[in-house]
């Protein structure tokens, strides 16, 4: 006989109300969402008004790629648990020994997300999503694993050695989530770099500026990082083609960043059918900008000076800047 989970839980397919047992069809969970190679502005709102619809993508092979989670609170009240998320390759039998150490983590280095619902019916949506860059598989896919442990429902991992101990882990365990991902190489860049930042001990408004030296117009760049900053923005610079250039053309983003912010960004180029000339090279900056109220504003320089982008240049007019650091991808 069913009865109501009273606790987060993540669905088995669309049809899953929260029963227990769940509906025997594992592997294909509408909460563990695949969403493409940038993260999602206001993930909340956006992956609850879509809660009846399965709006996971394929992953992208060679790119970051952004997973969210989202779960319903079926308890008597608020409720809040850290959630967590595993991989497999494919296996027809998916054992917990086959995932239990294969974690995945969010931009920040996090494995466990804290996730909070105000009362019974909310959708609580991780704000800051797993990010993960798979490797391809010649004719298969992968398995995510979700799961969400709470005070009632710790859900620690299982020992399970039977195809018994399986069928039971399945049917009983609503905090756990089952999805099969497949592969895809559309819209896969050429190449992509991570690189970690630290905002140190000062809040600022931060310019995150990319400059790519005989970068082939046609080719396309992009940048981003999935943990959230002021007002849950991202550091994000979605894809976007060089145009023909004589040389060098810089483009940018602008973000404010709270005290002690730690990520890593990716930064990716696609060629688009190019072929890059001898110099080819695409460096990441993180640059801040003054006023003259500040003691280092005649020691630093222009906007122009540092290569500021026309829009950018026009933003910080009057101000000066100082590159902070930088990272580099050169061509060989």
């Amino acid at each position: 006989m069913a009865t109501q989970y009273d606790d987060l839980f993540f669905r088995t397919n669309l049809k899953d109300h929260g029963e227990v047992p769940s509906p025997p069809l594992a592997y294909e969970s509408p909460d563990i969402i695949p969403s493409g190679i940038y993260p999602v502005s206001n993930p909340q709102a956006h992956f609850a008004s879509n809660y009846d619809q399965d709006v996971g993508q394929n992953l992208v092979t060679g790119g970051p790629n952004y997973i969210y989670l989202r779960m319903k609170n079926l308890a008597q009240g608020a409720e809040g648990g850290t959630v967590s998320l595993y991989y497999t390759p494919a296996s027809l039998v998916l054992y917990p020994n086959k995932w239990q150490n294969n974690q995945l983590k969010t931009s920040d280095q996090q494995t466990g997300v804290y996730v909070q619902a105000s009362k019974t019916g909310d959708i609580a949506v991780t704000d800051n999503p797993f990010v993960w860059e798979p490797s391809a598989i010649s004719n298969d896919h992968y398995c995510l694993i979700s799961r969400v442990s709470t005070k009632e429902h710790p859900n620690e991992i299982p020992v399970v050695g039977s195809y018994s101990d399986m069928t039971d882990f399945i049917l009983n365990h609503p905090g756990f989530g089952w999805r099969n991902v497949s592969l895809t190489d559309v819209n896969a860049p050429t190449f992509d770099t991570s690189v970690a930042y630290a905002q140190g001990q000062d809040a600022g408004r931060m310019v995150f500026q990319l400059e790519c030296t005989n970068v082939p117009g046609g080719a396309s760049v992009a940048f981003s990082s999935g943990t959230p900053v002021t007002g849950g923005k991202h550091i994000v610079l979605e894809k976007t083609t060089v145009p023909d250039n004589e040389g060098s053309w810089n483009t940018s983003v602008t973000c404010d960043v709270p005290a002690n912010y730690e990520t890593n960004i990716i930064y990716s180029y696609w060629a688009n059918g190019t072929r890059p000339p001898p110099g080819f090279q695409i460096k990441l900056k993180v640059m801040h900008y003054v006023d003259d109220s500040s003691r280092f504003f005649q020691r630093l320089h222009t906007p122009e000076r540092l290569g500021a982008p026309p829009e950018l240049a026009l933003m910080m007019r009057g101000k000066r800047g100082i590159v902070l650091g930088s990272h580099v991808t050169v061509g060989r």
